[in-house]
């Protein structure tokens, strides 16, 4: 699996914040020239290739920053006699190869743009001196470019920034044509399932950190940088509208979601089934498999040993770092219990006695959730929506 990172100009990444529409065209002609370039490069025009792709609307700073990091395929899939797909390695590409695509991109995403009219490239003097009427959202993005204030808190833990991988030129992963940026240089081996899990996980990572946020002394909010920039500041420094500013501008509308799959991975491409192993659907009448049966046969005697059944998914010791979900054929669905595992290292299941919770009943009727909440002498009903105010003003 590879990379792909594409950066657009400021005007392209404003209009991929505020129009969906604009962000799949986007997206959508990036991964076809990805894919265009493989299949040239394979020699195979019957072939087909797949990606995911993430769409992160920040920057370290958090500043709106709308830009892809695609997980594609370093390949292409092709069907045997059998319709099995059959995969075929592809190489690295070229610094000129990954210029072409990000030149190809360069060209149809302004053609697109330029022709629904949402490109404004008149000359500043051109433009009207009256400042234009902003939605609720631009004015977010706009005041976040500007609000906040780089400073150096007392206290703050300094990591020295290493500008090292900035000697020796430019790499030769990168390429940029009319502002838009091209890197392709990350890539995760065959069999390598921590490190895609890695990748993806990268991706897919909040906007930011509540571990770097704190309150200042005077009210003010304080965001702990990665890594202090040159002038030495450690924080940015915001207001507390500020700040709200900042979050409003990165969280996604409605329509824009912020995971992708494109190609042989698309959830309705005919070739997903022969490229993607997935666990069988169970099949009603089907016959269960022996262990499954023998368990059956020791609940009807009534063993009380078996009545609840350890899963090695969901009884396994909690992991020391992320793991990949291993080998094998990949599960349809994760329950709850192994995703919160996995994600906060909580095991949700352990009863303070030393054994292990189990689910006698899932209740979705509201009157006997209700009654359950009652008896047990928790609220059951949902504490009324306070009014709406300016952060600013004192609580009455």
């Amino acid at each position: 699996m590879r990379q792909w990172v594409l950066t657009a100009p400021y005007e392209v990444r404003r209009v991929m914040a505020l129009r969906p529409e604009a962000l799949s065209a986007v997206h959508r002609i990036f991964v076809k020239e990805i894919a265009r370039w493989q299949k040239a490069s394979a020699g195979l025009t019957d072939a087909e290739t797949g990606s995911v792709t993430f769409v992160q609307r920040f920057h370290a700073a958090l500043g709106p920053f709308v830009h892809f990091h695609v997980v594609q395929m370093d390949g292409v899939f092709t069907r045997d006699e059998d319709d099995a797909g059959r995969f075929h390695a592809g190489r690295a590409p070229t610094q000129k190869e990954i210029a072409e695509v990000a030149a190809r991109v360069a060209v149809r995403v302004t053609k697109w743009l330029r022709r629904r009219k949402l490109l404004d490239e008149r000359p500043a003097e051109e433009r009207s001196n009256e400042a234009p009427e902003l939605s609720a959202l631009e004015a977010c993005m706009q005041l976040a470019l500007f609000g906040g204030t780089f400073l150096r808190v007392a206290g703050a833990r300094v990591v020295e920034e290493d500008h090292g991988h900035g000697r020796g030129g430019k790499s030769p992963w990168v390429a940029e044509i009319e502002g838009f940026n091209v890197h392709a240089g990350i890539t995760v081996h065959a069999g390598d399932r921590d490190g895609l899990e890695r990748l993806c996980r990268y991706g897919a990572r909040p906007p930011f950190s509540l571990e770097r946020l704190s309150r200042l002394a005077d009210g003010r909010v304080a965001y702990r940088l990665r890594k202090p920039r040159r002038n030495g500041a450690t924080h940015l420094v915001m207001t507390p509208v500020q700040f709200l500013a900042r979050l409003a501008s990165i969280i996604p509308p409605p329509r824009f979601p912020l995971q992708r799959f494109s190609g042989v991975l698309a959830p309705n491409s005919p070739w997903r089934p022969a490229v993607v192993a997935m666990r069988p659907p169970a099949r009603s009448g089907a016959e269960p498999p022996p262990a499954k049966r023998a368990r059956k046969r020791k609940r009807k005697k009534g063993s009380a040993e078996d009545a609840v059944v350890p899963s090695p998914a969901r009884d396994a010791p909690l992991p020391s770092g992320r793991t990949s979900l291993g080998d094998g054929l990949l599960p349809t669905r994760l329950d709850w219990a192994t995703l919160l595992r996995r994600v906060y290292f909580e095991d949700v299941l352990v009863c303070p006695c030393g054994g292990r919770r189990r689910i006698l009943a899932d209740i979705t009727e509201p009157a006997g959730i209700a009654a359950i909440l009652d008896h047990l002498g928790l609220p059951s009903v949902a504490l009324p929506l306070a009014r709406a105010r300016d952060p600013t003003e004192d609580a009455a």
